[in-house]
């Protein structure tokens, strides 16, 4: 089993992944403050609970390249929502507040550094535990 096959990894993965669609959105949200009758739109997350559940069991394992792969949980691409107007709604239709927008921006990318991170502290033990040598510089 890889590195990038360890569910552990494709979760992390999937939360780096998750977080790096969601800044565009983000910031078209604000970019669109001013735009009459836009609604603000966001990311669907993944359903990270769920992904720790179905990795606690017991996974099939293709023990022949004739055998059917198990299916893999993790979407490539993530699902863009309107987002449910939190505070009020401008005259002209719109509902982005700024002060919400800037909010989550300063979490995602708070978020996204942890991911990174965790992934990158994953991925340096696993080759610890390999016996590959690692890059102490960075």
């Amino acid at each position: 089993m890889g590195f990038f096959e360890v569910p552990l990894t494709q979760m992390i993965d999937e939360k780096i992944r998750y977080h790096s669609q969601r800044m565009p959105v983000l910031a078209q949200n604000i970019a669109n403050a001013d735009t009459p009758g836009y609604q603000a739109k966001d990311v669907q997350a993944p359903d990270f609970k769920k992904m720790v559940e179905a990795n606690q069991r017991l996974a099939m394992a293709q023990t022949s390249p004739l055998h059917l792969s198990s299916s893999t949980m993790l979407s490539p691409a993530m699902t863009v929502v309107l987002q449910e107007s939190t505070y009020e709604t401008n005259p002209n239709g719109n509902n982005v507040s700024l002060e919400e927008q800037m909010q989550k921006v300063s979490m995602n990318a708070s978020e996204y550094q942890l991911a990174l991170m965790l992934h990158e502290s994953v991925e340096k033990k696993f080759k610890i535990a390999a016996g590959i040598p690692t890059n102490n510089g960075g």
